[in-house]
């Protein structure tokens, strides 16, 4: 739930298409005549598993109400960002499912002198800053970037601080907000990814907070009240509940002092509310068809994964990106490139239920449905019996050097790369997931793949039309990806010198 979306790209483009022209290596032997057959020296040249990224440090401290805090900085821009993080997602809603989505919602709309959104996001507006919001079923998250300068910092910090450490909620924003959900509530029961991944939730773990959705259901929400919200807020966004991160152009100690500020604006700490337990045992029930009329099938296969601190994480977590993500990953040139049967299929690892949760998903013509099923599953097989080809690891591993250099283009790539690190207690180096891939072997990658995700485990749910189901179309023959591994090519007639 991103409520900062509710609240708050063509000269370049062909500028763009000449470059993507020019750097796109085409065989010599494909070129036309009159045309040099040859490649740019450049390419053949560059070693990209080799680059190294930009000099990042990464400090550390903790306030005195024990706030671990992570801090980077850089000068570049005159501005900096913060996230601050709460154990307080809707896993944690305990007997009362909506009570976290109520409680993050209630944040910015009211505090002492402003009395609703409009009045709060007019002085951000007025400063230049933006405040986000996310809430998870892990945990509600905020976020603040405002410009270096004290006079703009200053305000936008003190408003920040006040909304997380004294909101109004009052009874007011209260129904303001229940519309609100409820509004948001009858969009993601119409939406079939939606309605895909919650009922994906359900099978994997029934009768448990990680089941429902995080808005829970109307019924539920018309009965909390104030006072539960009230005594929400200070269980679960009290110090000992937080991370604090921080990103851009601050000096140590204005980061320390923000960190404080911070740490002393939130509740005292009270009783907290119980560690949410994860699931002791997952479902049994391995399928799910939910009836929509429509043009294609929403398809969703998911099982448990692992935790990010489990020591096969990294192999697994690499393996499942060949199979499943980019346009020459398996599942694309299968399901696409060959057979027409997708537009696009991807593959994600998140946080779940205190370890991780794997799924891929899909869209395809409801009279391929259980065969495209079937043969992703056969995919999955012989993926966890093979491992990855040893040219499908070097592609992968120069792609994430790459990715490890751009990603640390920005104040806000480098800020989510710095809360993963926060967040799962990894160790103190942005760059210690890209190293651990280099190192990974073809064996390692099988064997985490085949021992973490057995082919029995796979839940899939379905959202479409029930229609008479069609044998596969044929694959047709596609062309080789170079062993280059560079995946933009230009038609034969563009060769550049």
């Amino acid at each position: 739930m991103d409520k900062s979306a509710h609240l708050f790209r063509s000269a370049m483009a062909g500028f763009a298409f000449i470059l993507w022209l020019s750097a796109s290596p085409v065989a010599a032997d494909t070129a036309p005549a009159g045309f040099p057959k040859s490649r740019l020296q450049s390419l053949s040249e560059t070693d990209t598993s080799r680059q190294t990224p930009r000099p990042l440090t990464i400090k550390g401290w903790k306030t005195t109400t024990d706030i671990k805090t992570l801090f980077i900085r850089t000068t570049e821009l005159p501005m900096f960002d913060v996230h601050v993080s709460f154990a307080a997602g809707s896993a944690h809603d305990g007997d009362n499912p909506g009570l976290a989505a109520l409680t993050f919602s209630l944040f910015n709309e009211g505090v002492s002198g402003k009395n609703d959104h409009a009045a709060i996001a007019e002085v951000f507006d007025g400063v230049g800053a933006k405040v986000g919001m996310v809430l998870d079923q892990e945990r509600a998250t905020f976020t603040l970037r405002s410009l270096s300068d004290p006079d703009k910092s200053a305000p936008a910090l003190q408003l920040f601080t006040q909304m997380l450490g004294q909101p109004s909620l009052s009874d007011e924003a209260l129904l303001r907000v229940k519309s609100e959900l409820r509004g948001l509530q009858l969009a993601q029961q119409q939406q079939p990814a939606d309605i895909a991944r919650q009922h994906l939730q359900e099978l994997l773990a029934p009768d448990t907070p990680y089941a429902r959705s995080i808005y829970g259901t109307d019924t539920d929400m018309t009965s909390i009240t104030r006072q539960a919200v009230q005594t929400f807020h200070r269980q679960t966004h009290s110090a000992r509940q937080t991370q604090i991160t921080l990103v851009g152009d601050l000096s140590v100690e204005q980061a320390q002092a923000i960190s404080l500020q911070i740490a002393n604006a939130l509740p005292a700490p009270i009783v907290a509310l119980p560690a949410v337990e994860p699931p002791k045992a997952f479902g049994t029930q391995m399928h799910q068809h939910v009836e929509r009329t429509q043009e294609q099938t929403h398809v969703l296969l998911g099982q448990p994964s692992l935790s990010r601190q489990h020591e096969d994480f990294i192999a697994l977590y690499a393996g499942t990106l060949i199979f499943g993500s980019g346009a020459n990953s398996r599942l694309m040139t299968e399901l696409r490139n060959k057979r027409g049967l997708v537009y696009g299929v991807s593959i994600r690892t998140k946080d779940w239920a205190g370890g991780g949760l794997t799924s891929i998903a899909l869209q395809t013509s409801p009279q391929f449905a259980n065969e495209t099923v079937a043969l992703v599953k056969s995919m999955l097989s012989n993926f966890r019996r093979d491992g990855p080809s040893q040219e499908e690891l070097d592609h992968f591993k120069r792609r994430l050097a790459n990715a490890n250099i751009t990603d640390s283009a920005s104040n806000e790539q480098i800020l989510a790369r710095l809360t993963e690190i926060n967040r799962h207690h990894l160790p103190l180096d942005l760059d210690f997931f890209a190293q651990q891939v280099q190192s990974l072997t073809l064996e390692q990658i099988r064997m985490a793949v085949d021992k973490h995700l057995p082919d029995d485990q796979w839940r899939v749910v379905t959202v479409g039309p029930t229609v008479p189901q069609l044998p596969l179309p044929q694959p047709a023959t596609v062309p080789t990806v170079e062993p280059s591994g560079h995946s933009c090519r230009a038609d034969a007639g563009f060769v550049a010198s």
